[in-house]
C-alpha cells in the first residue's frame, strides 16, 4: 500500500463517519509514484459516490501528508464492472465496555453471570440465543460488548461480530441495491459470535426481518452463539414477525432492571475515579446524588459530567466536593422526592441504619446508641408525616408528646453541631426516597 495513503486512512477514519469510511473509502486501492497518488475504486458505483461525496475530504487528507502529489481517482481495470465490494459494516467493540468496568448489584447480577458464562463457552453454551432486555441506559450494550471482549480472549481465532441493528438494516438495503445480498448474508453467517444490539428496531422492516430470519437459522443450526439486546420482551414488539418473536424468545431471556441505591452510588464512585472525570466523591456525597437520580446509569453519568463542569468552571477545589456544591451544580436534578412516607418505613430504615431492631425503638432502653436512633426516627417522622406528636409517640412505646418534641429539638440542635448526625439524617432520608 502507498505510504501516503496509509497515513491518509488514519486521518480519514477520524474525520468521516465510520460507516462511510468502511463502505466507501477502505475499498479504494492506492498506487503511488513520485508525481501521482492514484485511488482506484472497485467499480463505478463506488467511484461515483466518492467523486460526489468524498473527493474534498480525501484531497484535504492527502494534502496534509504530501502537498506535491497529484490525485487521480478512477476505476480499477482488474475489477469486473457492476460488482460491488462486500460491505463489512462492523462497529468495533468499545475498549471501555469490559467486565472489569462493570459495577455489580442486585439489578445486574444474574445478567452478568449469564453473559460471562456464555462468553467463556461460545462453542458449547446451552443458552443460545441469549437476550438481555430492559430500558435504555441500564448497561445492556456494556454487557454485550464485554461478552465480545472476553470471547475473543478465550478464542483468539474466533470471529466476533458486533452489529448495531441499524447498521444491519443499512447493509441489507445497500446489498439489495447492488445485488450483493448473498455476500452480506455470508458475511454475517461466518460469525462465531454474533452480537446484535437493539434488535427491537428491526420491527416494521420486512425485508430486513426476512434476511435476518435466514441468518439466524443458519447460525443457530450450525451452533454459533447469538446475543441480542432489546428494550422489551420480544413478544411485546409490535410489527415483528411471529416467527422472529419465537426465535428471539426460545433461548435465555433476562430482564435488566434499574440499579438500586447502593449500586448507583458505587457506579458514581467508580466513574468519578476515572482519569477523565477525576472528582473526589465520598460515599456520602455519592449516595446523595444517587438518591436523587434513580432512573439509569446514563443519567448518573450525565449528572457526574455536569458536576465536573461546575467544579472545573467555577474553579472549585476538586478534593472537597460537599453536598452544598452538588446542590449548586446539579440544580433541578436535586429535588425532594419523599412523599406519603409511612412511619413504619421510617422506623425500619432508622433501625437498619443504626443496626438495632425496630422493637428497640419502642423499648425502654436508655443506651446512648438506641436513644439516638429513637430520637432520629421521631425527628424524621415529625418532618415527613402528617402525624401529631401524640400519635408519633404512640408508635414509639406510647411515649407522650413532650418526649417526641424533646427528641425533635435535640436532633435539630445536634445536626447543626455534629456533621455525623446530619449525615445520618441525610442517609436515612435517601433510603426512604428510594423505597
Amino acid at each position: 500500500m502507498s505510504k501516503t495513503w496509509a497515513k491518509c486512512l488514519h486521518t480519514l477514519k477520524d474525520s468521516v463517519d465510520l460507516q462511510v469510511f468502511t463502505l466507501w473509502i477502505q475499498p479504494l486501492k492506492a498506487l503511488e509514484d513520485e508525481i501521482t497518488l492514484s485511488l482506484l475504486a472497485p467499480n463505478t458505483s463506488v467511484l461515483n459516490y466518492v467523486n460526489n461525496n468524498l473527493k474534498k475530504e480525501i484531497k484535504t487528507a492527502i494534502a496534509q501528508h504530501s502537498k506535491n502529489l497529484k490525485v487521480y481517482i478512477g476505476v480499477s481495470p482488474t475489477t469486473k464492472p457492476g460488482k460491488l465490494a462486500l460491505k463489512r459494516h462492523n462497529t468495533p467493540l468499545s475498549p471501555d465496555y469490559i467486565f472489569d468496568n462493570l459495577v455489580l448489584g442486585n439489578a445486574n447480577q444474574m445478567a452478568y453471570g449469564a453473559t460471562r458464562q456464555i462468553a467463556e463457552n461460545i462453542k458449547s453454551s446451552p443458552y443460545n440465543p441469549f437476550l438481555i432486555y430492559g430500558d435504555s441506559g441500564l448497561g445492556k450494550t456494556h454487557l454485550m460488548q464485554a461478552a465480545g471482549h472476553l470471547a475473543q480472549q478465550k478464542n483468539p481465532n474466533a470471529k466476533i461480530m458486533y452489529v448495531p441493528l441499524m447498521d444491519f438494516v443499512r447493509n441489507i438495503t445497500s446489498s439489495l441495491r447492488h445485488n450483493t445480498i448473498e455476500d452480506i448474508k455470508n458475511h454475517y453467517q461466518s460469525a462465531d459470535l454474533l452480537l446484535v444490539d437493539d434488535i427491537h428496531l428491526i420491527a416494521g422492516k420486512e425485508k430486513s426481518q426476512e434476511e435476518f430470519f435466514h441468518i439466524f437459522n443458519f447460525l443457530f443450526t450450525t451452533k454459533k452463539q447469538i446475543i441480542f439486546t432489546c428494550d422489551q420482551t420480544p413478544k411485546k414488539i409490535k410489527t415483528l414477525e411471529e416467527r422472529l418473536k419465537t426465535r428471539l424468545s426460545q433461548g435465555l431471556v433476562i430482564h435488566l432492571t434499574p440499579p438500586e441505591l447502593e449500586m448507583r452510588a458505587a457506579i458514581l464512585l467508580k466513574k468519578a475515579n476515572n482519569s477523565k472525570i477525576n472528582l473526589n466523591l465520598t460515599e456520602d456525597t455519592a449516595l446523595f446524588i444517587a438518591g436523587h437520580i434513580t432512573s439509569n446509569v446514563r443519567d448518573l453519568e450525565g449528572a457526574l459530567l455536569k458536576l465536573k463542569a461546575f467544579v472545573d468552571f467555577s474553579k472549585t477545589n476538586h478534593s472537597f466536593i460537599s453536598i452544598e456544591i452538588i446542590e449548586s451544580a446539579l440544580g433541578d436534578l436535586i429535588k425532594p422526592q419523599i412523599t406519603n412516607i409511612d412511619i413504619n418505613d421510617i422506623q425500619k430504615e432508622s433501625a437498619k441504619h443504626y443496626a438495632i431492631t425496630v422493637s428497640d425503638l419502642s423499648s425502654k432502653s436508655r443506651k446512648q446508641h438506641t436513644v439516638l436512633a429513637r430520637q432520629m426516627a421521631m425527628f424524621i417522622s415529625h418532618e415527613l408525616t402528617l402525624l401529631s406528636l401524640q400519635k408519633i409517640g404512640k408508635h414509639f412505646g406510647n411515649r407522650d408528646h413532650s418526649t417526641v418534641l424533646h427528641s425533635v429539638d435535640k436532633i435539630k440542635k445536634r445536626m447543626v453541631e455534629e456533621a455525623e448526625i446530619k449525615n445520618d439524617y441525610e442517609l436515612i432520608k435517601l433510603k426512604l426516597a428510594n423505597l
